[in-house]
């Protein structure tokens, strides 16, 4: 089988992939990420409302293909199932498919919210040192009654590495 390295991946650095990994990994990263954006906001989706504004819209899919793209199980979505998930969430398709724009969109948002010199410090840091970062992180958005961040990779065991 042909891989690729995929050592230049800004959501996720496999040593070696399968061509259509990375998009379908990219993919399922961005849905979900979308459905966080959504929770932050105070918004609780479930699959289940997405499946059903879909379909009423014109765009069918079932509730278990779904909840196998938002789990990684199923990762080459119709274009059709790509407009119409973009369509609920109101984003252009791209943001499902174009990883240059994505870099350029993390690159904008850490400028705009300063943060870019805080994670420029922390390179090199420890895990432990890391981690005690964080917990202050979390515990000044608490002071500022600030939504609680879920750490990349939270429950499988990775810091999002």
């Amino acid at each position: 089988m042909n891989t690729q390295r995929a050592d230049d991946d800004p959501e996720r650095t496999p040593d070696l992939v399968t061509p259509g990994q990375r998009l379908g990994e990219l993919f399922r990263s961005r849905l979900n990420e979308l459905f966080a954006a959504a929770e932050r906001r105070g918004e609780r989706l479930t699959n289940r409302e997405v499946v059903r504004w879909m379909s009423d819209h014109g765009y069918p899919i079932k509730d278990a293909y779904f909840s196998q793209l938002r789990s990684g199980r199923a990762t080459s979505p119709s274009l059709k199932v790509i407009e119409g998930i973009s369509a609920y969430f109101g984003v252009e398709s791209s943001t499902f498919l174009d990883v240059d724009r994505r870099r350029a969109e993390l690159d904008d948002l850490l400028e705009e919210h300063g943060v870019r010199s805080v994670a420029t410090r922390a390179v090199g840091l420890s895990d432990e040192n890391i981690d005690a970062i964080a917990r202050l992180l979390d515990r000044f958005r608490e002071v500022e009654n600030l939504p609680p961040i879920r750490p990349e990779g939270a429950g499988d065991g990775s810091r999002g590495k």
